[in-house]
């Protein structure tokens, strides 16, 4: 242990009497001389894995088959969806024959107990909003 502690003292010494050209220089050497050796390793790690890869065992071998139409796709959706009407010809005035087309009456189609429902709901939140 002592003598690595007389190694360290002497490489500390000697490191400390250099100027400061002189120790960029010697940063740069140690820098250049570490990538050297790494690109080495890589180099070698390469040429070394080639021959260790095993055979491709034929059975093992997809064949360039088609992928059928039924798992590439989703299917058709069915037919019994109703159409939707994405715009319609903007009108001045509205007759009453044409808005009864478009128009349902809530009350008389008998949705008023959903609209009790959704009063009744609204006002239970809002009073227990502080």
């Amino acid at each position: 242990m002592e003598f690595l502690g007389r190694g360290f003292n002497f490489i500390k010494s000697w490191f400390e009497k250099l100027t400061g050209d002189e120790r960029k220089r010697l940063v740069l050497l140690c820098t250049a001389g570490f990538c050297v050796l790494l690109t080495l390793a890589a180099l070698l790690s390469m040429r070394g894995s080639g021959s260790e890869k095993p055979p491709i065992e034929p059975e093992r071998i997809r064949l360039n088959v088609a992928i059928p139409a039924e798992e590439l796709f989703l299917p058709d959706e069915p037919d019994f969806l109703p159409g939707v009407l994405l715009e319609r010809e903007r009108r001045s005035s509205w007759s009453e024959e044409d808005a009864m087309e478009y128009w349902q009456n809530p009350l008389v189609s008998g949705e008023e107990q959903w609209r009790e429902k959704i009063e009744a709901s609204v006002d239970e939140f809002l009073e227990r909003v502080p």
